[in-house]
């Protein structure tokens, strides 16, 4: 009787554990990927940051841009001023759009836009701003279309230090995280619960955009200085799972992982003592 009970609860262990083990072993869901910059040496080509998101929204390079030691492999160095910046290919939008999630290592000492389709039009995404309560400070912003929200988050991250950024949004929640942390929430404005408008934006990384067509017009000015690794942007919201992974499993983000702890049991050993 006693080993019957023995049996039972290492069964019911098993069924227990090994779906979690599971879920902490897999990446995060390539689902609805937009762009993935890696930022690695041998993601450039020919004067190009290539998309390894197979969506060939391939980043031109303008200016004096290169890669170093970064987080994960190499990563982009951004040396600021208005002639350096990548201009993304192929991807431009042009009618609203639900959801969004834009994730992305960055170390800077000063305010610099990320990403940007035109704040007035689409979206931005920054370290600082220039509204609100956010334009003399050095948190994560990330403003929406249409009409114009802005919101940012509560932890400075212009520190010279490695930080993880991620800002999401669909109908229901704007949400921002930092280092893998939730830093900042607000409900989405029932009148604002798409990004955008009817007109063409082209966006950039490491500056503002207001482009109508490709390597268009560039603004506002304040571009990145510093450097960034891991640039993903995706159309649908990442859980607070697949933020904390990003943040804390370093590497290719679409990489299954070890699982901490291995389960040791086999189901051989539980009837051997059957």
């Amino acid at each position: 009787m006693k080993t019957t009970s023995i049996f039972k609860l290492l069964t019911l262990t098993l069924i227990l554990t090994v779906p979690v083990l599971t879920a902490h072993a897999q990446g995060i869901s390539e689902n609805e990927l937009i762009i993935y910059y890696s930022f690695d040496a041998d993601s450039l080509q020919d004067g190009e940051v290539l998309d390894g998101s197979k969506n060939e929204n391939h980043g031109l390079i303008r200016g004096d841009l290169n890669v170093v030691e970064g987080k994960v492999n190499g990563c982009m160095a951004f040396p600021g001023g208005a002639a350096n910046y990548i201009s993304v290919q192929n991807h431009h939008y042009a009618d609203v759009f639900p959801e969004l999630s834009l994730a992305v290592w960055v170390k800077t000492a000063q305010r610099g836009m990320i990403a940007s389709w035109d704040r007035s039009e689409f979206f931005r995404f920054a370290v600082g701003d220039d509204v609100g309560g956010n334009a003399a400070t050095t948190f994560v912003a990330f403003d929406v279309c249409c009409p114009i929200k802005d919101w940012w988050g509560e932890t400075d991250v212009a520190d010279d230090e490695w930080h993880h950024v991620v800002a999401t949004f669909d109908a229901e929640m704007k949400r921002i995280y930092v280092d893998g942390e939730l830093d900042a929430e607000v409900a989405t404005d029932t009148n604002n619960k798409m990004i955008g408008k009817v007109i063409t934006r082209y966006g950039f990384i490491g500056i503002g955009s207001e482009a109508p067509a490709f390597n268009g017009n560039v603004g506002p000015n304040w571009a990145f200085n510093g450097l960034m690794d891991e640039f993903l942007m995706f159309h649908r919201v990442l859980s607070a799972e697949e933020v904390t992974h990003l943040a804390n499993v370093p590497g290719n983000p679409f990489t299954p992982v070890e699982p901490a702890g291995k389960l040791s049991i086999t189901w051989a050993q539980i009837k051997g003592k059957k």
